[in-house]
Parts: structure tokens; sequence; C-alpha cells
């Protein structure tokens, strides 16, 4: 940590980049990390990871109360910040009462600039239909999850198969998103008969809830769900990864941000057509009717 320190000293300007996750023990907790850029013989951007904040208060006021606690117990001096990122969150972006404004007061050069993954959120936001309620389509694909991981009996079934295993989501994630749909996207049949397998030998209850995902995945509502998520998701994961990159120079990022929000917008406007055609084909190849159900 020391060094740490001493290094965005030397730097002297720095921008704070933070987010608020709950951790398993359902406590909020705020990442602080510090980014530089070191001056040596080749200026080198750094990030620095400062620790965990424990928010016991997610207002304003109280984030950024905590934000320059931390600061100050660290030594560095909030009036060399020159920029600041976080979510797109009230509380936090917040232009009155949010802690950019509340850190604004103390110095109007920490200038902010929303976080790119979050940004990327509101774009899928606006991109996908209205039809697709995001919150219901994931919700099934865990629910495929957590029924053959439960057994197994059931994970050996779904390894016959399928060639590739269906795997958890994390809604903080984007990458374990499309992770959680590609299986699905592409091997949608062959998880159907999974799932008509498995009702031929569980008990009542298991049976139950394999023949009504069974009916789920072979709907035309849930597929045509798949086609369009994994491909909004496609473009948002390849950009995710590459502005991860420690070498990320910022013109490039803003160039990727704009060519995905270009993509997302494209897809807005002609993208639906080519997902009903795929989402036709899935429903030929399950033998079931492509049409939506009342």
């Amino acid at each position: 940590m020391d060094t740490m320190v001493t290094e965005v000293k030397q730097s002297k300007y720095y921008s704070i980049i933070l987010d608020c996750t709950p951790s398993v023990s359902h406590q909020e907790q705020m990442p602080v990390v510090i980014r530089t850029v070191k001056m040596d013989k080749k200026p080198e951007i750094k990030e620095h990871f400062m620790g965990f904040l424990v928010a016991s208060e997610t207002t304003g006021l109280g984030l950024s109360s905590l934000i320059i606690k931390k600061l100050t117990e660290l030594n560095i001096l909030l009036e060399d910040c020159r920029g600041q990122s976080y979510d797109n969150s009230a509380n936090m972006k917040g232009r009155n009462k949010g802690v950019q404004a509340r850190l604004l007061e103390k110095n109007p050069r920490a200038l902010y600039v929303p976080c790119g993954a979050h940004s990327l959120n509101l774009m899928i936001s606006d991109a996908a239909t209205a039809s697709i309620d995001a919150t219901s389509y994931f919700g099934t694909v865990q629910k495929l999850y957590n029924l053959f991981s439960a057994s197994p009996q059931r994970w050996a079934i779904l390894k016959h198969y399928v060639t590739v295993a269906l795997k958890t989501w994390s809604d903080t994630r984007w990458e374990s998103c499309i992770n959680s749909i590609e299986p699905v996207r592409y091997q949608a049949s062959n998880i159907r008969e999974a799932l008509l397998k498995v009702r031929e030998v569980s008990g009542p209850l298991t049976k139950v809830e394999a023949k009504s995902l069974a009916e789920e995945v072979g709907s035309y509502r849930f597929i045509i769900c798949t086609v369009i998520w994994y491909d909004i998701l496609h473009i948002v994961n390849h950009v995710s990864k590459l502005l991860q990159s420690p070498k990320m120079q910022l013109d490039v990022s803003v160039d990727l941000l704009t060519k995905a929000k270009t993509s997302l917008t494209n897809y807005r406007r002609i993208g639906f057509t080519s997902a009903q055609v795929s989402a036709k084909d899935m429903c030929e190849e399950m033998n079931v009717e492509a049409k939506k159900r009342d």
C-alpha cells in the first residue's frame, strides 16, 4: 500500500474510480481504484487498488464522506484529483446531491466521467425491444442451470445431449451473461431434449419443473429473446474486454464506444428482422410452432 501511495503522490494528479457491490455477507462494499500516469521514459497509465470500503450509508453524502475519509487516511490530496468515474445511479452521478456533485463542490477540477461498462448497460436497455423482460428471461436461464446442477444424474444427462454445458450468470459481470446464453443460443434443441429426459426419470416435483422449462425453451418468445440478447451482449462483451486492457488509450476507447453505440442503434433498426429468421430456424429444429403464445 505504501508503494502505491508513493507512486500516486509522485504522479501528483490522479482520477478515482468507484463502484458499490453487495458482498456475500450482504454488506455494501465500495472498491477504490486510483488511476495515475507515471511519467518515466515512456508515460505509463497505472491503476492502484486501494482496498474495499464498507458503506453503511449509500446516500451521496455518506459515500462522498467515506471517499474523502479514505483519501485523508492515505494522505492523498483531494485537490489533486482530476477525474471521478463510477456508475449511473442517482446517488453516484446525481448533479445535486450525488457523489460527483459533492466532490465537485470541494474540487471543481475533479471532472465526472461515466463508467464505460455501465454506459454500455444503458445502450443495451435502449436497444432491446420492450417485449423482452430481462429479469424473467435470465431467471429462466438460471433455472435451467439450477435444475441440472442440483443433481449429478441430471448433469450427466445434460452432458450427454450438449457439447457446451450450461453456466450460471452474475448480474454484475457482462461476460457471465453471454456465457450463460451461448449454450441456449446454439443448443436449445439439445437442452430441451435433456429436459424431456429428466422428466422421464425424475420424481413428481422435478418432473413438473422439467416439463415447464422444456415448454419455455421451446416457446417462440424465449427463443427470440435468446437470439436478441446473444446478439446484443456479443457486441457489448467484445468492447468490454478491449476496454479492460491496461494499455487502452483514451482515443481508442472513445472510438470503440462510438462503434458499439452505432452497432446497437443499427441492430435496433434492422436486427429484429434477422433475429426472427434465426428464431424460426431454431423452432423448426425443435419442431415447434414459430409464433407467440397467448
